[in-house]
């Protein structure tokens, strides 16, 4: 496999995005504020609706799984010089799926109304430009790396 394939482009690229999204969740578990200014503009701006920001915890729950997500292309590309067991192999497709999954449902949902009414106009509109296209990206990201390798 060439260094600089298509695919070895592509699973870099997935997994730089997932790894910064991490760093991102665990920046928010320890008080950061970016995309907003306060904390309540940081809600808005990152979960459309209420007042209380999750808790520490939760921020880097969601970071662990982003980190190991990112993992999952290089672990699917390298799956025969890592050895693993046939079990493993079987599974491994079921689990890009699942992931796979999670992010489109996550990124076609965003843009149903009845969903979006009931947020903060400034997370529409970040959903609709910015975290909705990510995620189906994400998702297809996956499906193509499970394919094509």
């Amino acid at each position: 496999m060439a260094l600089f394939s298509l695919q070895t482009i592509l699973a870099l690229l997935t997994t730089a995005l997932l790894f910064a999204l991490s760093l991102i969740h665990i920046y928010w578990g320890f008080g950061g504020l970016w995309p907003g200014k306060t904390k309540q503009d940081l809600i808005d701006k990152v979960f459309g609706k209420g007042t209380q920001f999750p808790s520490p915890f939760s921020c880097f729950f969601v970071a662990t799984g982003l980190f190991l997500f990112s993992l999952l292309p290089w672990i699917w590309m390298f799956r025969f010089e890592l050895k693993l067991t046939q079990q493993t192999l079987n599974l491994l497709p079921y689990l890009f799926y699942i992931v796979s999954g999670i992010f489109l449902l996550r990124g076609i949902l965003g843009y149903f109304p009845f969903l979006t009414k009931h947020w903060k106009p400034i997370f529409v509109q970040y959903t609709k430009r910015i975290y909705n296209p990510l995620c189906i990206v994400l998702g297809l990201a996956f499906l193509l790396i499970l394919y094509w390798f």
